[in-house]
């Protein structure tokens, strides 16, 4: 009898640690598929901006801090380079031009796709007379811009602009995020939380609107 109840009892061991071992799996498995898609996550996160939507406001404290007004503002706009899947998604770069279009004096784009821009650029015409001017990818002249908006996802700070006479703004490669600075030993929040900009190899602080 003491034989048969030990094996027993081995067998009923060898059963308990084997599903402890296969809990041990199925928990790394689970923890790796989780840190996985946290760090999706995170460069999703980082490859967003969310503050394109108040882009006018800032652009134009920008300008200010640099001693520039938008009559004499002139943006040169380097195009995606991973535009939208799907023609149902909203396309980033038709946002920043909603935005940039009222008063607008001067419009370079640099684009591999110019029929996308054609609507754009017929409507500006005809309402403002702007004439919006297209180049492609790497060939607009840095002489005749002031202000660079780099709407590129991938590669690095775009040397061909990082010049004394241009403000070059990277909307996408690096983080643009806010700065809780402390006032009478308070942290600021909500809306007054002020924002940091990348300006080329520089930042700028511009107040939250």
């Amino acid at each position: 009898m003491g034989g048969f109840g030990a094996k027993q009892e081995d067998r009923g061991d060898r059963r308990i640690r084997g599903i402890r071992e296969i809990a041990r799996r199925l928990w790394r498995l689970i923890r790796a598929d989780a840190q996985e898609g946290g760090d999706g996550r995170e460069e999703a996160a980082r490859k967003e901006n969310p503050y394109l939507a108040r882009l006018r406001g800032i652009l134009e404290q920008v300008l200010e801090k640099y001693g520039m007004d938008y009559r004499t503002f002139r943006p040169l706009l380097i195009d995606t380079d991973m535009p939208p899947e799907s023609l149902l998604e909203e396309d980033d770069v038709g946002l920043v031009l909603e935005q940039l279009s009222d008063g607008l004096n001067f419009l370079e784009i640099e684009t591999g796709r110019p029929a996308y821009f054609e609507p754009y650029i017929e409507k500006m015409y005809e309402d403002t007379g702007l004439v919006v001017q297209l180049r492609a990818k790497g060939t607009a002249s840095p002489e005749e811009v002031n202000v660079v908006l780099d709407m590129e996802r991938e590669g690095g700070i775009n040397g061909r602009y990082i010049r004394e006479h241009i403000r070059y703004l990277p909307v996408y490669k690096r983080p643009w995020g806010e700065v809780k600075g402390e006032v009478k030993g308070e942290v600021k929040e909500g809306r007054n939380v002020d924002i940091s900009i990348p300006i080329g190899y520089n930042t700028v602080i511009v107040k939250r609107q």
